[in-house]
This record gives structure tokens, sequence and C-alpha cells, in this order.
């Protein structure tokens, strides 16, 4: 293959038509016609000697060969840095740039950063700022995700996360219990004698029936009735408004629960609930990527103040297997 200068377009193309597996889409999105777009795949075709897209089987838009998805990753941070070129400062202007970014995590660390976030978006009047949110990144393979472009940051506890990761650490969230407004316990402080004697919902994509809260009430020779496993954490609060359940949640989450529900400290000692964003190291001088790290930061200072950089890791080992962060 003998690519031409003059073939640049052609890459930028290509790279729209693998995010969009669409050519409709794609083409609206290039602001050319179907049928312009249509012709440079075809030509795209000829020179990577390879179909690239292929209809879907489903009828449903189009699917990339195994040579497509292997270059899908090197063109998209080529033209990232070719991006870069223009601007001699590498500035992004998020009042006027266009960006969508994508962000994987927990549920409890998207619920807790994806209300500021958006509203903090909203706040640039820009329709070409974008947000992708995207949950249960425990089933995911993290590092072909960032590769392949498919997240663009991570959000979760900073103890989960690959070492092969750049880490920037947003805060240490203490963890509460709800109870709905009116409940039979009443509204007292809650005593280690409550907490064990109520019956308590989980949140696990697996159906897992304990939590890290179970490992330390065990390590001080006490058990709770966990008595619900719900598959989804915004099932939390209808949950919790009907029925005599309750949840225990790090602090920042109680506002994504909703109305009619009350938060109480735990009545025994617990390491903070550690949070921190992640990104692949292609995209740490990317303008527009520093922007949303630093966007991430202001929303955190704003969500809870760190307490401390690393947490305890040695009293729970559990915790590297509990990531939904309802406990």
């Amino acid at each position: 293959m003998n690519l031409k200068p003059s073939d640049l377009p052609l890459l930028v193309s290509l790279d729209m038509l693998l995010e969009e597996r669409n050519v409709t889409r794609a083409a609206s999105k290039l602001h050319v016609s179907q049928p312009a777009l249509s012709a440079q795949l075809a030509r795209l075709r000829r020179l990577f000697k390879d179909p690239l897209l292929v209809p879907s089987e489903t009828g449903r838009g189009m699917v990339p060969t195994p040579k497509a998805e292997e270059m899908a990753a090197a063109l998209r941070d080529a033209l990232s840095q070719l991006g870069t070129l223009g601007d001699p400062h590498g500035a992004f202007d998020p009042t006027r740039d266009a960006a969508t970014f994508r962000i994987g995590g927990s549920f409890s660390a998207v619920s807790s950063f994806a209300k500021p976030l958006i509203q903090a978006f909203q706040e640039k009047r820009n329709r070409e700022l974008r947000l992708a949110f995207r949950t249960g990144w425990e089933d995911m393979d993290v590092l072909a995700q960032f590769e392949s472009g498919e997240i663009d940051i991570l959000l979760a506890p900073n103890e989960q996360l690959p070492s092969s990761l750049k880490m920037r650490s947003l805060m240490a969230d203490e963890f509460v219990m709800l109870q709905r407004e009116g409940h039979p316990r009443g509204t007292h402080p809650l005593t280690i004698e409550d907490y064990c004697s109520l019956g308590h919902l989980i949140v696990s994509t697996t159906g897992r029936m304990y939590g890290l809260m179970d490992a330390r009430l065990k390590e001080l020779g006490l058990k709770r009735d966990v008595l619900v496993s719900a598959p989804h954490g915004d099932t939390v609060g209808p949950i919790l408004r009907a029925t005599d359940l309750v949840c225990t949640l790090p602090q920042s989450m109680v506002d994504a629960v909703g109305p009619g529900v009350e938060a109480y400290a735990i009545p025994f000692d617990m390491p903070d609930m550690s949070l921190a964003m992640a990104w692949h190291s292609r995209l740490d001088k990317q303008p527009a990527h520093r922007w949303l790290r630093d966007e991430l930061i202001r929303v955190s200072h704003r969500l809870h103040p760190t307490r401390h950089v690393e947490p305890p890791k040695s009293l729970f080992p559990i915790i590297e297997r509990v990531r939904d962060g309802y406990h």
C-alpha cells in the first residue's frame, strides 16, 4: 500500500465509519453525501486490500473486519495527534470545539458524577460537547476498551485500577446507611445493634448476597441480614421507599437515590471508599482529554473533599471483588 498525503481525508472518513459503523450516519457527521462516502470506502478497500467494513447479518449497520479493528486504535490516536498540530498551544475550547467523551465506571461512581458533570457541560452552551456513560466496568476488558476508544476515562476505586493506566485520585467518600422517611426504626442515631437487626439491600449484577460491610462485621463477630440483591442501582430509591429495607452506600451517592430517604452514619469504623479516574497513556496529552480530567477534578471538589489519597488496603481483601459501591 502506498498512502499519499492526499489520502489523509480518507483516513478521517475511515475513522468516522469505524466509530459509527453506518454509512448514512457517518456521512452526515462528515458533512458529505452518502454516495461520496461510499466511494471513499471503496477507495479505502483498494488501498488496504481489505473489505474493512461489511454489512451486518442483522441488517443494522456494518461490522469491521479483523484488520479494521486492528487499525482502529492506532488510526484514532494518529488523527488525535494530528489534530493538535493546528493549535500550537494545544488548547481545547469547550464553548466551541466538538468532542464526545465516553466515561466508564462502577454504577456508584457514575451516579455520583453524572449529574454535576452534565450540568457543567450544559453551562458551556455547546451542543457539540457530548457525554456517554457506561457502567458495569468489571465485565469489561478495560485495556481493550481504552485502546479501541470505547471509553476515554474510567471512574473506579483506586485499588481496582490496572497499574498500566495513568491515574489521579478524586476523593475519599465515607459510607452511610439509607432508610426511607418514616422508617419504623425511627430517626435516632444508628447503633451497631440497629444495623445488624435490619433487613439490607445490596446491588449486584451477579446476584451476590454479601458486601464489604459483611466482611467488616464478621471481623467484629457480628452479621447482618442481606435480604435482597438487586441487579441495577437505579432500583435502590424505589425499593427503599416501598419497604423497610436499608442500603449502605457512599455519601456522594445519596442525591442519586432521590427524595424520600434519610442517611445515617455507619456505627463502626470503616475505611472510606476511595475513588479515582484512570486513562490510557495515549490520551495523556490530548487537549480535550486534559480538559475533561480538569473538569472531573472540579466536580469532585464540589461532591466531597479528599481526605486521603491512599486508603487502607490490608483491612478488607474482599474489596478487590466488590465493585459496584453498594455494601
